[in-house]
């Protein structure tokens, strides 16, 4: 999972019979992606693109699923 710290980031994806990707959210700091594939270990299911410089904290697998755990 990752957190927006810095910096503005768009997320896209190309649908079945389209060439080109659609843009599905401008994420703003404060805002986090990554966590659905994490949840149902599956593969990312779009594309992050960096509008600007930015900065980005990771959760890794394991933290993630502990801190999942502990809030149940």
């Amino acid at each position: 999972m990752y957190v927006l710290e810095q910096g503005s980031l768009d997320c896209t994806k190309i649908f079945n019979g389209s060439t080109e990707p659609t843009l599905l959210k401008t994420y703003q700091p404060g805002e986090g992606f990554g966590e659905l594939a994490l949840l149902y270990n599956v593969p990312r299911a779009a594309t992050i693109t960096a509008n600007e410089n930015s900065t980005v904290w990771r959760l890794d697998r394991d933290t993630f699923n502990n801190i999942v755990k502990e809030a149940a």
